[in-house]
């Protein structure tokens, strides 16, 4: 007993410690920071107490002890400044039972430190009943905390419904309307990368072969963009690159329709600052909320080309036009693809490569028979549908020049690659004064060597393009449109817009079910 009334007897050095949620500014002025502040000074001052600091940790939720001035503090507690800790009530330390009754109950008094909170009369160092409820406490604490986790997250729910946004940063490709932070306006500069990163992966380009092209012209992405535009940081970005991920978040985000889409990640927990994704069916969706960068028909083709899994690739020799599209008809995989012996590319049950004939046969057909059947099926069909008085409705149509992207984008990597050779000639001009030795030398002028080859790679492929859509003045429109209509030209996403699935039999037969009702008398048996 003696020794507890030394305790209560001896110098404190006070630690004040302060905080105030977001939510708890619902709560009015009583528990404002200067309230609590005034408050506490008053009764150290009258005790004879030390005030050493105050610890202010303003707009943190009391659910976690991630805080910056409650750690600091905590060293502080380490480094023997404080031996006393005093809170306006049991809440302000923290709104977990389970982090809050560790400190309470085991780390202060590990570290003789003595724990005031004032309106619950609790005061470790004293013998009273309010010690023994404050686990009790703390449940309550937690269950408040829980509950108004529960009110905002319904808050914020409903204004979702009601197609208000209630995000910190409008999506890539918009800005908050400065007159309504719910709403958004189009960004004049990044929606134009948006539209081009739907109109490369339309023509074929790999969501990866984007990435890369855009990282190679020096476009910033998304995360370094935001950054340079609004008040924005974030500590693990990869190096403000592009990636797979990012384009294919923005292939998939209906907001580029105009339907405001929200609640794509929750909140694991209250108690937990990490998120997960939520399933594409329970997104909330509200179209029509504000203008559109993407049309309906071009987001709806895209969708069902990432729903197959349709891996474009750039590369020609890899060119699998029927992609995403086949399956074997007996186990229902997808058709995968290998070169045989003879080097003819095959297509070939995917059940069967990785189990083998346990589990199914090869199903095997070389590629390009079965590309000549599907297009050969197409050209009966439209012949069929299609007769001349089709093709004279076209007759007055002018077809105009295609307007290209490639000017403005040959432009900008003519500046760049201007940009490349003199930062190379400067380079070796601080290796000759020495301003910079041999081996950083070669490491950097070899990083923008890559650069340059790849820039000067994707100049000459837009000098093609821009060569391509130069001649379209000369076409016959009636002649294009019959080569289109004859399927003389395909691409993966125009089979993607027609056909749903392609299977094939044991017995090397072919079934294609189209998106479309074939022609009243046109056999469907398998071809």
């Amino acid at each position: 007993m003696n020794t507890h009334n030394n305790y209560l007897n001896k110098v404190y050095n006070a630690g004040i410690y302060l905080r105030l949620s977001k939510e708890d500014e619902t709560t009015g002025q009583s528990e404002s920071i200067g309230n609590q502040k005034d408050y506490i000074t008053k009764f150290v001052v009258e005790n004879g107490w030390n005030i050493v600091d105050y610890y202010i940790d303003d707009g943190f939720s009391g659910l976690n002890f991630n805080r910056p001035s409650f750690k600091r503090m905590i060293k502080d507690v380490e480094a023997k400044k404080i031996n006393l800790i005093i809170t306006k009530d049991l809440s302000r330390l923290g709104r977990d039972y389970i982090d809050t009754g560790y400190y309470i109950e085991r780390y202060f008094p590990q570290k003789m430190v003595r724990y005031i909170a004032l309106n619950d009369g609790i005061d470790t160092f004293e013998n009273n009943g309010n010690n023994d409820i404050s686990p009790f406490k703390s449940v309550l604490n937690d269950m408040y905390a829980k509950d108004i986790s529960k009110k905002v997250r319904s808050v914020m729910n409903n204004k979702c419904l009601n197609g208000e946004f209630i995000g910190a940063f409008a999506p890539y490709g918009y800005i908050k309307d400065p007159n309504n932070k719910n709403r958004f306006l189009v960004d004049p500069e990044a929606s134009k990368v948006v539209a081009k990163i739907f109109q490369l992966f339309l023509n074929g380009e790999s969501m990866r072969g984007i990435a890369r092209k855009f990282n190679a012209e020096g476009i910033p992405c998304p995360a370094k963009y935001k950054q340079t535009h609004c008040n924005y940081k974030c500590a693990v970005l990869k190096k403000y690159l592009w990636t797979l991920e990012t384009i294919k978040r923005i292939l998939s985000n209906p907001t580029y329709i105009g339907s405001m889409t929200q609640h794509r990640q929750e909140k694991i927990s209250y108690k937990i600052d990490k998120f997960k994704k939520i399933p594409s069916n329970d997104w909330i969706i509200v179209p029509n909320t504000h203008e559109p960068i993407i049309s309906k028909e071009d987001f709806e083709i895209v969708q069902s080309l990432l729903s197959k899994n349709i891996n474009h690739n750039t590369n020609q020799k890899n060119h699998h036009l029927l992609n995403g599209l086949v399956y074997c008809k007996d186990c229902g995989a997808k058709m995968t693809y290998r070169r045989n012996s003879s080097n003819k590319m095959i297509m070939q049950c995917s059940t069967y490569s990785k189990y083998g004939k346990e589990h199914c046969s090869g199903h095997r057909m070389i590629e390009s028979e079965v590309e000549k059947i599907v297009i050969q099926n197409l050209k009966e069909i439209s012949s069929q549908v299609l007769d001349k008085n089709f093709y004279d409705e076209f007759s007055d149509i002018q077809l105009k020049k295609e307007i290209s992207l490639a000017d403005n984008e040959i432009k900008r990597i003519e500046e760049r690659l201007n940009e490349v050779k003199k930062i190379i000639k400067s380079l070796y001009e601080d290796k000759v004064k020495g301003i910079i030795n041999e081996d950083l030398f070669i490491q950097m002028s070899n990083e923008f060597s890559e650069e340059k080859e790849s820039l000067n790679n994707r100049y000459q492929e837009l000098v093609i393009e821009k060569q391509n859509n130069e001649k379209q003045e000369n076409i016959n429109p009636i002649e294009y449109i019959k080569s289109i209509a004859n399927f003389d030209k395909v691409n993966r996403t125009d089979l993607a817009m027609l056909i749903d699935k392609i299977y094939i039999t044991e017995d090397k037969k072919i079934e294609i079910k189209y998106k479309f009702k074939t022609p009243k008398g046109y056999k469907k048996d398998k071809l």
